[in-house]
């Protein structure tokens, strides 16, 4: 017998006193035994996305092509840096 999360061979996972169950965050019980039920609707906004959070495009994009990098041969790498 050996607990796969914690590997001590006194118990198996199951019975494992230092899990974390996923749906409730208690200790002491994994995810498929737990017997909380949470309601979705009063969840922690922790997991959801929001506006917010997500990457904002920028105002311009410069368009690095071919020509780009030839107007940059002849600088250097000081000048670089601005960008």
């Amino acid at each position: 017998m050996i607990c796969k999360y914690c590997h001590l061979k006194t118990h198996f996972i199951d019975k494992c006193p230092t899990i974390i169950c996923k749906k409730c965050k208690d200790i002491g019980h994994p995810q498929w035994l737990c017997k909380n039920v949470i309601d979705t609707k009063n969840m922690e906004k922790k997991y959801q996305f929001t506006d917010e959070i997500k990457k904002k495009q920028p105002e311009y994009v410069i368009e690095k092509d071919i020509n780009y990098y030839l107007k940059l041969q002849h600088e250097s790498w000081g000048n670089l840096l601005s960008d």
